[in-house]
């Protein structure tokens, strides 16, 4: 690979991450009342305290294909009410495949989407083949992942969830 197409690979893929920062939909009664933050980070390698390998969490400024990447979507729930219905949806970016088996959220129910439009269970996503069969989709073709509260959020209340995606 070119160190032009290397350049032009990691360009994007650092848009994207920008762009995602404001590509997270919340959904709830009283949508004023959610409040999000994204935040892009990688595993770093350190020596801890007790002189062992351990990891933790750092920003991730700059990212090369293959890294993988943790996003984490923070909500809080900034009114004096409780906000009902809360839904978290974010798409995989462009320039990145999903971590199959990543996505959490307690509390909450996960379902994923091969278009950013139709969310289903992980089990009841499936493509159609050229020659018309269907198989069971992979985690690689997500292309957005959902989380839905069934209880409110209590005024205060904070939540987060997390994916991790593996830059192309």
């Amino acid at each position: 690979m070119t160190t032009m197409k290397m350049k032009q690979i990691l360009k994007s893929a650092l848009f994207a991450m920008l762009a995602m920062t404001s590509m997270n939909v919340v959904s709830a009664q009283e949508q004023g009342c959610i409040e999000l933050k994204t935040s892009a980070e990688i595993e770093q390698e350190y020596v801890n305290e007790q002189g062992q390998k351990a990891k933790r969490l750092a920003p991730a400024n700059k990212v090369t294909p293959g890294d993988e990447v943790i996003w984490t979507i923070t909500a809080k729930n900034v009114c004096a009410k409780p906000a009902e219905n809360v839904v978290i949806a974010n798409p995989v970016p462009e320039h990145m495949t999903y971590v199959a088996g990543s996505a959490l959220g307690v509390g909450a129910a996960i379902t994923y989407s091969l278009d950013n439009k139709d969310f289903k269970d992980a089990t009841a996503l499936t493509v159609r083949e050229a020659s018309g069969a269907t198989r069971p989709a992979r985690a690689e073709e997500y292309r957005a992942v959902k989380w839905t509260y069934t209880a409110p959020f209590a005024p205060g209340a904070t939540a987060f969830v997390r994916y991790r995606a593996l830059v192309k």
